[in-house]
């Protein structure tokens, strides 16, 4: 059985994708998918904050 975990960035910690998987092909196809529908939004904020990204995710 396989998980998959995805890490965006240093500064966040690794996501686990839900579901398990029989075989590691199948646990990089679902992880390919789930890399295909990654959504990014930028956001302004204010001059003393840094930009933050927010990733959403549609299944």
């Amino acid at each position: 059985m396989y998980a998959v975990w995805v890490k965006i960035d240093e500064s966040l910690p690794w996501i686990e994708l839900e579901g398990t998987y029989q075989t590691k092909g199948k646990a990089r196809k679902a992880a390919k998918d789930f890399l295909k529908t990654v959504k990014v939004k930028i956001v302004k904020v204010g001059v003393k904050q840094p930009l933050k990204a927010v990733a959403t995710i549609k299944r």
